[in-house]
């Protein structure tokens, strides 16, 4: 059986500014990586030089969507949802976003892309969304229970094909080290590392894991410009430039931080557990 992998995600950019390297490595390496995302990016902040796109946002995003997705060798679904804005935003009260939808519904939309695709592998956010945002949020908690449903027959018995048990579940997360540097940075800069982003909605001080909550590390050193590339796509929300790495040479970047990181949530790994080989010991 050919290996497979699903990872389900919010917007439109966080499959490249995310996971990105270690989806176009799989992809490379002959994984059927399959990509799902959640929403439109209809209601995300712009770059600047792309105002103008802001009326017409979730096509714009559309097209770069697909432009990424084709860089980075994967399939890509959309779930059709509108995208609920940043933290507090007023678009969340918005009766079509994401984080306002039928819970039960948006289940069923993942349980048929496992039941169709019978991943092996399933990634998502975790429980935090990595920086609290309530897209990544409300699709962690749509995807964990989808991982389970889609194996059960009396769960969503219309929806098909057979039931399929993915036989690991992965979370998408960071360890705090370098986030403490960068929150040193800014305040060394005179920055408010608790009020960060485009948006201001970011709070450094409260992201990343302790290294030993960290399961594996995938190096895409190799595919390091698969991603930067991928990332570029995403113009209208500033390419995947700059940011907490844009004081670190691109050269340090490749070889210090080419790495994607997980947790390992299902079947769950311990405290210091290491791998690095999101397939690997997996019965074919």
């Amino acid at each position: 059986m050919k290996k497979c992998l699903l990872a389900v995600l919010a917007h439109p950019d966080d499959e490249s500014f995310g996971p990105g390297g270690a989806l176009a490595r799989y992809a490379a390496e002959g994984v059927d990586v399959h990509i799902a995302i959640a929403t439109d990016g209809a209601a995300g902040s712009v770059a600047e030089g792309y105002e103008e796109a802001r009326g017409k946002l979730a096509e714009v995003r559309a097209r770069e969507l697909q432009a990424a997705v084709a860089i980075l060798g994967g399939t890509l679904h959309t779930l059709g949802y509108r995208d609920s804005g940043y933290i507090n935003d007023p678009a969340n009260q918005h009766p079509d976003a994401f984080i306002n939808a039928n819970e039960e519904e948006a289940i069923g939309r993942v349980v048929r892309l496992i039941r169709e695709l019978r991943p092996q592998v399933v990634i998502t956010h975790d429980e935090t969304g990595g920086y609290f945002h309530p897209d990544h949020i409300f699709c962690h908690k749509v995807t964990v229970a989808a991982f389970h449903a889609a194996a059960d027959p009396t769960q969503y018995p219309e929806v098909g094909p057979a039931p399929h048990q993915p036989q690991r579940l992965y979370y998408t997360a960071f360890p705090n080290t370098f986030v403490r540097l960068v929150v040193w940075m800014m305040r060394l800069r005179g920055q408010d590392p608790t009020r960060a982003g485009r948006n201001k909605d970011i709070d450094f001080t409260r992201l990343g894991l302790p290294p030993r909550k960290i399961h594996a590390r995938i190096d895409y050193r190799r595919y390091w410009e698969v991603k930067r590339a991928a990332s570029a796509q995403h113009a209208s929300q500033g390419g995947g430039t700059g940011g907490s790495r844009g004081f670190l040479p691109v050269w340090v970047q490749r070889y210090v931080l080419a790495y994607d990181t997980f947790i390992r949530a299902i079947p769950p790994a311990p405290d210091g557990y290491r791998e690095t080989d999101l397939f690997a010991g997996l019965a074919d």
